[in-house]
This record gives structure tokens, C-alpha cells and sequence, in this order.
């Protein structure tokens, strides 16, 4: 995919064009999978200044590009900023480009953006986050305004974007500490903080299970401790949870979610409402029921999923087994991804796994039966297909399974040909046995389908893009807004 650099070099400050600071730990940095829907068309008012030097894609650091993910490092994933800008630019006047300032790192403390904290808060971590702060100098502080200053020279900074407290867990004095980070930046930048807005992201809520949901009770409290602030609710965007059952982290979707409702408040400020319709989401399946047996399952169909990694089992097209998230596994466009569990009469203790259609009706394939298949003669996958020899990919009790529950931690899949264990889309050939949850699906909303905008403005009162109102007859050129309409004075 090209990546598109917005060069820089001895251009005036343009006023149309929107810089957004944004700072914070895992969930800013980006921790869902970029799936394929944030891989299409980036408009390419959308940039993102890199902050450290990419490899793939190519990028140099203090440069702009067209944001086309990952935007923080070389590796991270979906974050807060990719579905804000693109919200922002879709709901802006084609003369208006925003660029996003983002340094992150998971599994930082406020402390690590404190430039007389750093040194000692660094020395006591373990080596995987030294690494990573290394890559900022061990100062993203630092990096954040040198990197602020470049993006001064093109563009004005019009707000900065917070996503950060998991590691800081209910401590009180965060938004104090928060404070300062947002005080400095001011001061450091030459900016006036009463026209710099902070948006404060909640953690995952209490109804997504989040682990430090007990934190947004102190996020709550920021605008009292910095009066131009602003905190961006976190309830209803999904959630994944963590190898452990621990729950910190988003899911794609839930990112999406998250970046267009910090959009939807900055835009707000302009004087231009956004419509965010999640009441009218397109539904989305989560885990419901959760067998503990054989026997309870009978013959309900049933999903095979990992709550830890938040990935399912599915066929994808034709024969092929996949195992992605959720939101690309329960897709209706897929051949199936739930199962029939049957009776292999020829194996002891063996059973088929039928592959389910959306539809509700056994999957098929060549005219015959399509069982989770754990071995290929020519690749190291699974697939779906039938038991023996059906085409000369598949082999003797290849769709054969023995199947036991472990209590408190799911059932296990042990392929009778290779006798060895189902990981992954992979063949089954993994020595140790991985846990799986088998459940049914219950509908939920998890996206938003649509973003829609709305100008509420009064008519004949003309407003400027931070939705101060205006003088008409002292008018500068600029980009305004009129009758619900933009405007142009040249």
C-alpha cells in the first residue's frame, strides 16, 4: 500500500489545517488487530506525523503520511486516533486537513510522560518497556513537543487527546499529575490553554467487564482540575480480554467507536454536531451460553471460540478454516462459524465437528459433508472438508476428534490422525493443549453504522470554526459557518 508523504519543507503555517496532540498507554498506542475495513482508502487529509522511524511501512521520522495504520510505532495496532481523524475529516470542509501527534506506550504511568519522574519511574521497569522508551530517548515527553513543534511549522494545534490510567488504577491524584503533563505542554508549545481542548478517554466500562473500570470514576473528575476538559464515555464499546481474563483493552471495533466519540466532542466545540447512531449498530455476536459438557451440547450449534484472545473458529470461503476476532469470524459473508457436534461410529471416543452456515443448514462442500478437518497433505492448515481422502488433501480420521472439558478452563481438541492438539487455523500439531470455549451466540450492538452531519446553528448568525460567533462585516478570510452551511470568505 503507498504511503503518501505530506512534505513539509520551508511551507507557511496553514491555518485550515488541524493538529491534534495525542498521548497515553496501549489503548492510544493501538493493541486490536488492523483488520481489512481500516486498511482501505485513507483520505489523505488525514495525516499522521511519524514520532520514531518505520521500517514497514517506510517512514522517517518528523515527516508527514497520510494515516493509513499503524500510527504510533512500527507494530502497534488500531488506536483512538485512526477513527478520529478519519470522523474528523469526514465531517470538516474539504479545505480542512488534520494531523495527529501521537506517542504512546503500553503499560506506561502518567509518570512516564513527567520529565522529573521519568529517569526513576524507567530504571524500575522491566526490559520490554525499556525498549520501548528507549525508542523515545526515554523521554516521550519530550519527543511529543519536539515532535509538536515540527508539526507548528504547517499546522495549528487545535486540542490534545488523552487515553491513559490503567496503570495509574483509581490513584487519586491522577488528574493532578494529568494536570501538569497538559500545563507544561501548554507552556512548552506557546499555546493558550483556553483554546485547547483535552479529551480524557474512559477505560473499558464497568458493562464491557473492564478490569479498571473503577478508574473512570477519577476520570471523571479532570474538567474540576482542568476546566477546558473533556471526558469521552467508554460504555458500550466492546472489549477483549487478556490471556489471563483480565479486560484492558478494546476491541477493533471498540476503537472505532472510541476515536469517532472523541471526534463527535471536538467537532462540537466547532459548533458542528455529529450523529453517532449506536442504538442503531449494526449487530454484531458475542459468546452467550457456555457448555461445560459433551452431553449439554446434544445437538444445539455451537461457536468455538478463545475469550482470552477474543478469536473464534470459522469457514471463510470454500474449504478454508479460519480463526480471526470476532467481528471478522461471525461475519454472515462466511461459510459458517458454528458447529454440529456428531458421532464418529468407526472411532472410540471420536467425534465430527459439521460446519454450520449462517443460515441455520449443514455445510456442504463437493456433495459432501464439510467436518473441521485438523490435517493437509500440502499445507500446514486446517480446513473444511470431509474425512477420508475426499480430494487428496485430506487423510484417514483427519476430521476426527477427541474432545474432553477441563473445568474452569474449556474444552480441548486432540485430532485423532496427528494425535496431537488444534491451536490455530494451523494443523493440529501442537504437543500441549489449548483451551476453547464452546457457547452460542447472542446478537449485540457493537458498532456504529453510520456518521451523519448535522450543523445546529441558528440561522443568519455566521460562526467561525471553533463555534465562536462572528462579526460579518469584520470577517478575515477563512472557513465559516452560515444557515447550516460552510462558507468561504477569500
Amino acid at each position: 500500500m503507498l504511503m503518501t508523504r505530506f512534505l513539509t519543507a520551508s511551507a507557511d503555517v496553514d491555518p485550515n489545517f488541524y493538529v491534534y496532540l495525542c498521548f497515553g498507554q496501549s489503548n492510544m498506542e493501538g493493541n486490536a488487530a488492523i483488520e481489512a475495513q481500516d486498511k482501505e482508502y485513507v483520505d489523505p487529509r488525514f495525516k499522521t506525523l511519524a514520532c520514531v522511524d518505520f521500517q514497514d511501512p517506510r517512514r522517517n521520522k518528523g515527516e508527514w503520511y497520510t494515516a493509513y495504520p499503524p500510527i504510533v510505532r512500527q507494530g502497534t495496532g488500531l488506536g483512538m486516533a485512526d477513527y478520529f481523524g478519519r470522523t474528523m475529516v469526514a465531517n470538516l470542509p474539504n479545505e480542512i486537513t488534520v494531523g495527529v501527534v501521537d506517542v504512546a506506550i503500553g503499560g506506561t504511568k502518567i509518570e512516564g510522560f513527567m520529565q522529573e519522574k521519568v529517569a526513576n519511574y524507567v530504571a524500575g521497569e522491566a526490559d520490554w518497556f525499556k525498549n520501548i522508551m528507549a525508542s523515545y530517548n526515554n523521554d516521550p515527553y519530550q519527543r511529543l513537543v519536539d515532535m509538536a513543534k515540527i508539526a507548528q511549522q504547517t499546522g495549528v494545534i487545535k486540542g490534545i487527546l488523552l487515553h491513559q490510567g490503567e496503570s495509574n488504577n483509581t490513584q487519586q491524584d491522577w488528574p493532578e499529575k494529568v494536570k501538569k503533563v497538559y500545563d507544561r505542554l501548554i507552556k512548552d508549545l506557546g499555546l493558550n490553554a483556553a483554546d485547547i481542548p483535552l479529551f480524557v478517554g474512559e477505560t473499558v466500562s464497568k458493562s464491557e467487564g473492564g478490569t479498571c473500570w473503577g478508574h473512570n470514576a477519577v476520570i471523571a473528575t479532570v474538567p474540576e482540575v482542568i476546566p477546558n476538559s473533556y471526558v469521552i464515555s467508554s460504555e458500550g464499546c466492546p472489549a477483549k480480554p487478556e490471556a489471563d481474563g483480565a479486560i484492558f483493552h478494546f476491541t477493533a471495533e471498540g476503537y472505532r467507536m472510541m476515536g469517532q466519540r472523541y471526534a463527535q466532542k471536538a467537532l462540537k466545540l466547532m459548533g458542528i454536531e455529529v450523529e453517532l447512531p449506536h442504538t442503531i449498530a449494526t449487530p454484531g455476536l458475542k459468546p452467550d451460553k457456555k457448555f461445560t459438557s459433551l452431553q449439554e451440547i446434544g445437538t444445539t450449534p455451537f461457536a468455538i471460540v478463545s475469550e482470552a484472545e477474543g478469536k473464534a473458529f470459522f469457514g471463510s470461503d470454500n474449504q478454508n478454516l479460519d480463526y480471526q476476532d470476532y467481528e471478522i469470524a461471525f461475519s454472515e459473508g462466511n461459510s459458517g462459524y458454528q458447529w454440529k457436534l456428531e458421532n464418529c461410529k468407526d472411532v472410540a471416543n471420536g467425534y465430527l465437528l459439521r460446519l454450520i452456515t449462517p443460515q441455520g443448514t449443514e455445510y456442504s462442500i463437493w456433495g459432501s459433508p464439510g467436518y473441521l478437518n485438523g490435517f493437509s497433505t500440502v499445507a500446514d492448515c486446517s480446513f473444511v472438508l470431509g474425512l477420508n481422502n475426499q480430494n487428496g488433501q485430506d487423510v484417514a480420521n483427519g476430521a476426527v476428534w477427541e474432545i474432553n472439558y477441563v473445568d474452569d478452563k474449556g474444552f480441548t481438541l486432540k485430532n485423532k490422525y496427528t494425535n496431537k492438539y488444534l491451536h490455530d487455523a494451523r494443523s493440529a500439531q501442537q504437543v500441549g493443549p489449548k483451551y476453547f470455549t464452546f457457547c452460542t451466540l447472542s446478537e449485540t450492538p457493537t458498532g456504529i453504522s453510520t456518521v451523519r452531519y448535522t450543523p445546529v446553528i441558528d440561522d443568519n448568525i455566521i460562526y467561525d470554526l471553533n463555534g465562536r460567533r462572528v462579526n460579518e462585516s469584520t470577517l478575515r478570510p477563512g472557513i465559516y459557518i452560515k444557515n447550516r452551511k460552510k462558507i468561504v470568505i477569500r
